[in-house]
């Protein structure tokens, strides 16, 4: 019997979390695989905790302190499913919605890959169109590192990736005894991605897997930091919330561990932000914009 953990984090949307265990109820399981699901709701005023109890009791669920944000949340409930020594653990992100079979493909992917991987991503597409909004990445230049290129089209076998988002990623028991958990030096966003590169660092690849695997809405960027229509000071103020944009020093660590021989290059880049947040984001307003993408978490 294999074992896997399914690892979810809530905060405030009562609807999307039961919709997304929900459809982790209607599994088609592979034969010979155990789930276990951990949910930590970090401090939901909705009543998420107790519509959770009594919906689905046997959800292993834990409280937050309400500051834990994606990463943090992750971080936490991750650590609480490791004391038991599962065979992978699952980051599903509660605003998912699952094809009935995909934990089984997921599954059936991860066992046909020729070595164990560091990761394997199950892609998702827009709610309202086929369009992928969360995956793997490969980066655009060998020089460049940090170039994130487009999200990758799943193909007909596992495909390598050089970036993986949390929606919908395995993470193996060999993985994770190689590096351990998502680092806490990371709030929200980001550490995703710094996990997908350690991972890398530490030899272990990184896969997009066959298909689609639910749906998901990517974060619009409307009302965002890069939404020029807003007012500088509504933006400044999104620029300094880690639930909306990562916190200047985290991009900071990020591009010092990864950026590569070109870091510090990267590194003034950021340290513009940090200085002059205002002219940073009259130069970033001047630039088109996408409205859509982002990282989903779970604020």
């Amino acid at each position: 019997m294999k074992t896997l953990a399914i690892l979810i984090c809530c905060f405030n949307r009562k609807a999307k979390t039961l919709a997304c265990l929900a459809s982790l109820q209607a599994q088609q399981l592979p034969v010979g695989l155990q789930l276990d699901i951990y949910l930590l709701d970090d401090g939901s005023t909705d009543g998420t905790s107790s519509a959770v109890q009594e919906q689905y009791p046997w959800v292993k669920l834990h409280q937050g302190s309400g500051n834990l944000y994606w990463n943090g949340a992750m971080r936490y409930v991750w650590q609480q499913a490791s004391q038991q020594d599962y065979d992978a653990y699952l980051w599903l992100n509660d605003d998912v919605q699952l094809y009935p079979d995909a934990l089984q493909r997921l599954w059936q992917a991860f066992v046909e890959l020729p070595e164990c991987p560091g990761a394997l991503v199950g892609s998702m597409l827009e709610p309202d169109a086929d369009k992928v909004s969360y995956g793997g990445r490969r980066s655009l230049r060998a020089w460049h590192p940090l170039g994130f290129g487009a999200l990758l089209q799943p193909q007909a076998q596992s495909q390598q990736c050089d970036f993986i988002n949390g929606n919908l990623c395995l993470i193996p028991r060999q993985a994770f005894a190689a590096i351990g958990l998502l680092d806490k030096a990371f709030t929200h966003a980001l550490g995703d991605f710094d996990y997908g590169l350690r991972l890398k660092k530490a030899g272990l690849a990184l896969y997009v897997a066959p298909g689609y695997f639910g749906r998901c809405a990517s974060n619009s960027k409307l009302n965002s930091v890069f939404d020029a229509s807003l007012p500088l000071s509504t933006r400044l103020t999104l620029l300094n919330h880690p639930g909306k944009f990562v916190p200047v020093d985290e991009w900071m660590l990020f591009v010092r561990r990864h950026g590569g021989a070109i870091w510090p290059l990267l590194w003034l880049k950021v340290l513009v932000r940090k200085l002059f947040p205002r002219l940073w984001l009259w130069w970033r307003g001047k630039k088109p914009a996408d409205l859509r993408g982002g990282k989903v978490g779970s604020r």
